[in-house]
């Protein structure tokens, strides 16, 4: 047979199921959380639709292996039907394209708020509406072809059902399994071009955005300094943009050297930078791999490393448990500022019990207001600011999208 061996699909089932189970409660959490945050940014809109999709996606994966119709001798959990089938690859697909494309309407927001310096406001009204129109009536109409056109139905391997033929095998192996009875129409070539390829196009605007914000943050990066006479002195933006990363030794001499306006600036150019690349980082992991064992079983090569098949088995349904602690990282920065001794897991577990807020003396008695990432909150030989002070307006830079 060239499928995998039958402990290996399995094993593949085992992580899956763990994986997505963590990553429908993150998002369930994320959800939840936002909700009693109310929706009053853009931000955490698009992070609400991101996690809805990856809800649905979640589900979609924990009841894959069982969903295909009993009986199929590669899929040795199956329990389900035709019907189950399909409404499984209904939330597959929906909620994988929902996923992408909320990544990358979020990738285009940290862009413009970077490099465009655009409001929330102007965002809303330019943008974000039409976004979410288009994504819903994307995912909608892509699930109504593939239905007309019988496309869903269970992989090679029965970990999901998906864009397939049925029964599994039948368009490479005819002479074994038999002729196509499902998704062998025309039609269905359309639905393979719209369904992979959105994914890749999102994975390509993603990298681009991601290209473009670092090398933004690398420019604005470039630290003047004052030598013994007073003149300033360039450095490399490239090494200045690291050193900005670790946060080294340098940070302290350049706050001596800034104006308070540059400081904000630069913090907040820097945050965002950190927030956008996080989450596309992990959302390229995530599914670059999936996405070419997947191709790989669709043009019939099963032959590949049991350890590539299992990472993608953890690493795709994972994408929720990586958005809650991206989502949550700001607040855990800044609880941790003030009491370094707090390890980032418990920090976490305050912060989301605080509701992804800084904990505050109820929750934890040594808790205060305080900064992010890894700079004091007071400047060396600088007037003392208020935390007003310390925001950009947002009529120009807008806020810190992410703290609030």
């Amino acid at each position: 047979t060239p499928y995998p061996k039958m402990n290996i699909i399995l094993r593949s089932y085992v992580i899956q199921i763990a994986s997505a189970s963590v990553s429908l409660f993150a998002s369930s959490l994320i959800i939840i959380m936002i909700k009693r945050a109310t929706l009053t940014t853009p931000y955490r809109r698009l992070i609400f639709g991101l996690s809805a999709a990856d809800v649905i996606h979640s589900v979609g994966m924990i009841t894959g292996p069982y969903a295909s119709p009993k009986g199929l001798s590669t899929c040795p959990w199956a329990v389900g039907n035709t019907g189950t089938c399909v409404a499984n690859g209904l939330f597959n697909a929906g909620g994988s394209i929902g996923v992408a494309l909320y990544l990358l309407s979020l990738s285009l927001y940290f862009f413009l708020k970077l490099t465009r310096k655009m409001s929330d406001t102007d965002f809303c009204r330019l943008f974000e509406k039409k976004m979410h129109f288009l994504i819903i009536a994307f995912v909608f109409s892509f699930n109504l072809t593939a239905l007309l056109t019988d496309s869903f139905n269970p992989l090679p391997t029965g970990v999901v059902c998906q864009l397939a033929r049925f029964p599994p095998g039948c368009a490479l192996y005819p002479e074994v399994v038999g002729e196509c009875t499902r998704g062998a129409s025309h039609a269905m070539n359309l639905v393979y071009v719209l369904y992979y390829g959105v994914l890749p196009a999102s994975l390509i605007g993603v990298t681009v955005f991601m290209v473009l914000l670092i090398r933004s943050a690398m420019y604005s990066e470039r630290i003047y300094t004052l030598d013994a006479d007073g003149p300033m002195r360039r450095r490399s933006p490239a090494g200045n943009f690291l050193n900005c990363i670790f946060c080294w030794y340098f940070e302290q001499n350049q706050r001596d050297n800034e104006s308070d306006a540059n400081y904000v600036l630069r913090l907040y150019r820097r945050e965002t930078v950190t927030q956008a690349s996080l989450y596309i980082g992990f959302f390229l992991i995530s599914n670059i791999i999936s996405l070419i064992v997947t191709m790989l079983n669709l043009a019939g090569v099963y032959d590949m490393p049991i350890a590539f098949k299992y990472i993608a088995s953890f690493l795709y349904p994972l994408m929720g448990f990586f958005n809650i602690l991206i989502y949550c990282r700001p607040k855990v920065q800044k609880f941790r500022f003030e009491h370094p001794e707090m390890s980032w897991i418990l920090s976490f577990f305050l912060v989301v019990k605080a509701g992804v807020e800084v904990p505050d003396e109820s929750v934890d008695p040594h808790a205060l207001t305080v900064r992010c990432c890894c700079f004091p909150m007071e400047k060396p030989n600088h007037t003392e600011l208020s935390n007003e002070s310390y925001e950009p307006e947002s009529s120009s830079y807008g806020v810190f999208p992410f703290y609030y």
